[in-house]
């Protein structure tokens, strides 16, 4: 079968090039074609941990507009802690599968400040979702500033029964 060839950056101009080529077509240096398969490796491991952080950081972004949701339903605060959660993860698999890689690769450059703002949005997230916003309503409530449930109908579940399971 064929297969495509991988890219990588020549290691004496820099430039990016590909595996089948016996020399680089812009420094005219020797490619050798097993450090190319490792170069080429290294550079589509580079390139997954770019899109990895980039759909890491879009997640840590949309955890934050549940959030803003669930401040007016319900619904939206259950959405957040989901969120949460799938934020941590992916930030647990990006470190354990690119933390390691040594690359000068400015993708992977970008991909690590990617990584590091989701961070940064999570360690904001917990303790403004997961701490404070439960008892929001139930110190709203108790100043007269909001409805209790009962006032609602009941269409949807209250983070004052949520804060009471998390915190019993």
């Amino acid at each position: 079968m064929f297969t495509q060839p991988r890219t990588f950056r020549c290691v004496n101009c820099h430039e990016m090039i590909n595996d089948s080529m016996t020399q680089c077509n812009f420094c005219s240096v020797p490619i050798d074609a097993g450090v190319a398969t490792l170069l080429a490796e290294r550079q589509d491991k580079a390139n997954q941990a770019y899109s990895d952080a980039s759909y890491l950081r879009n997640a840590a972004v949309a955890m934050f507009v549940f959030y803003a949701i669930g401040l007016i339903l319900t619904i939206g605060y259950f959405a957040f802690v989901g969120a949460l959660v799938v934020v941590l993860f992916l930030l647990v698999r990006w470190q354990v599968r690119y933390g390691e890689l040594l690359t000068n690769d400015p993708d992977f450059l970008r991909a690590r400040r990617s990584k590091n703002i989701a961070l940064l949005l999570l360690i904001i997230a917990f303790p403004l979702g997961v701490v404070l916003n439960p008892f929001l309503d139930v110190i709203l409530e108790n100043l007269g500033l909001i409805g209790s449930s009962d006032e609602i109908g009941n269409l949807w579940l209250t983070k004052k029964v949520f804060a009471a399971v998390l915190f019993q």
